[in-house]
């Protein structure tokens, strides 16, 4: 059974009904010993005990309340009082039980109730002394008066105590779970950190690694995995074999969460039928489907990180630098008017020309960060990887971006990617593919190694413009293309881009 108590609540609940009952059995047993077994003993008894018995029928939440609470703990002073003048008055055992009532309100009720209580209580154990006309000034009165104080003041202070520690309690309990959840989220954040930093986890690893297990287990013909991206677009990561015309594809979705990420396509070898290996596929096919998963969480991670950094910059040019300039130009105006050197206004005008072409490259550039369709060069490197992903070499991407280039050069990176590594996949008859760089918007290198036979660069076979056209396109973005190669050396396509 649960309540809403605290644990100090319910321990002291507890031995209020310990004390209770022990002060009744102990009155009970007095005043049977010294009066013995009369009609007013019992009746004492009987409504003492019903008195300790309501109170524990009744819900805690409810006798703990302000009314009833105060009600019960009024009850209980008249039937200890009835108690009294019909076994003793003053000298009876049930002084002893009046304690209990006062004990109550200060545990439960606060100070001021069982200051009252207690004020009652000892206003009726003098009113029947003087009924009984028994001494008013005497142990039997003082003493009793004196106690039932001390137990208010007393167990007053203890409640008191006992809720500040709970409270210190529940702070420190609460700080402890803070300090958990950050040093969870801390270790949650440097293995999303190591995870995003390597370079296996991108849809053509997870798709040629998919299809190299599938191959252990599965005779298929040919296999093909797809990723389909946000605008519902399905792009081929991965790709063995050659399908045959003949046979219809199989096709295998894959699904997280009821939302379709992309699908596994396998042709069937002649006269076999690929649904017989089910149990072996379903398994392969729920790995990629959480490793696609993974990817895409990571890439909304980072896509709203890059966000917000780029929001916090271009205001920070917008509302700061950019401003500065402009105050920067004005002065500049007033210097170029009012100076009478010819060649220091040559020169202040120079500056001026300067400092408005800084003005219009920051706001080109909060243009550029305040625009949400960023072209990640990763994101394209990773793209050409799985248009050219198959039974060629293996593609590996390991580009550093710090921040994307402008659409525009964006655009003719892509192209130069992807004519380099068709060039290579075609004729360099290699087994590792890499594209690699580091790109920091206005600048960055981008290189296609592949460790294949290489070519010598000097000497182009006629009618092949491969190496042209991306000569001419690394001029359109101010770059420059550089051709690294050799028999049997391998060969490095490299592009490299300023903008000053």
């Amino acid at each position: 059974m649960t309540t809403d108590y605290d644990p100090w609540e319910q321990r002291l609940d507890w031995a209020l009904t310990a004390v209770l009952w022990a002060s009744l059995t102990l009155s009970v047993i007095v005043s049977a010993v010294v009066r013995g077994a009369t009609a007013t003993v019992g009746i004492s008894a009987l409504l003492a005990a019903a008195w300790v018995v309501t109170m524990q029928i009744l819900p805690r939440r409810l006798r703990n309340s302000e009314q009833w609470g105060e009600l019960m703990a009024v009850l209980g002073i008249v039937v200890a009082l009835i108690a009294m003048a019909l076994t003793g008055g003053s000298e009876s055992a049930y002084v002893i039980f009046l304690a209990g009532p006062p004990l109550f309100a200060a545990s439960f009720l606060g100070m001021r109730v069982g200051l009252e209580t207690a004020a009652l209580a000892i206003a009726g154990l003098f009113v029947i002394a003087r009924a009984l006309e028994q001494p008013l000034l005497d142990q039997s009165t003082i003493q009793p008066a004196f106690l039932y104080a001390l137990i208010v003041i007393t167990f007053t202070q203890v409640r008191r105590i006992m809720a500040e520690t709970s409270a210190r309690s529940a702070e420190l309990q609460a700080a402890t779970v803070r300090i958990e959840r950050i040093q969870t989220a801390h270790t949650l954040l440097t293995s999303l950190s190591e995870l995003a930093n390597t370079q296996e986890l991108n849809p053509v690893t997870i798709g040629s690694v998919a299809l190299r297990d599938l191959a252990g287990s599965v005779p298929f013909a040919a296999g093909r995995v797809s990723l389909i991206r946000d605008d519902g677009e399905a792009v081929v990561v991965a790709r063995t074999g050659e399908p045959n015309g003949e046979t219809d594809s199989v096709v295998y979705p894959i699904e997280m969460r009821g939302i379709s990420l992309g699908r596994i396509e396998l042709w069937a070898q002649p006269e076999d039928d690929l649904r017989r290996y089910n149990p072996s596929i379903q398994p392969i096919v729920s790995q990629v489907g959480l490793a696609f998963d993974n990817v895409a969480l990571l890439q909304r991670i980072a896509h709203r990180t890059v966000h917000e950094e780029r929001v916090r910059l271009a205001r920070e040019l917008h509302d700061n630098i950019g401003p500065a300039l402009a105050s920067l130009g004005l002065r500049l105006d007033m210097l170029i008017h009012t100076a009478e050197d010819a060649e220091l206004a040559r020169h202040l005008e120079g500056t001026r020309e300067a400092v408005t072409a800084l003005v219009e490259e920051v706001r080109t550039t909060v243009s550029d960060l305040r625009h949400d369709n960023v072209a990640s060069i990763v994101e394209q490197a990773y793209e050409v990887a799985a248009e050219a992903a198959g039974s060629g070499p293996e593609i590996s991407v390991a580009i550093e971006e710090h921040r994307p280039p402008r659409p525009a050069v964006a655009v003719e990176l892509r192209a130069i990617l992807a004519e380099a590594v068709r060039n290579a996949i075609e004729h360099s008859h290699a087994s590792v593919l890499r594209i690699e760089g580091e790109v920091d918007r206005d600048r960055g290198r981008i290189s296609v190694f592949d460790n294949g036979r290489g070519f010598d660069p000097s000497d182009l076979p006629k009618g092949h413009y491969g190496v042209l056209g991306m000569r001419e396109r690394a001029a359109e973005i101010g770059g420059t293309l550089t051709v690294d190669s050799g028999d049997e050396q391998g060969s490095r396509v490299t592009i490299t881009w300023e903008d000053h």
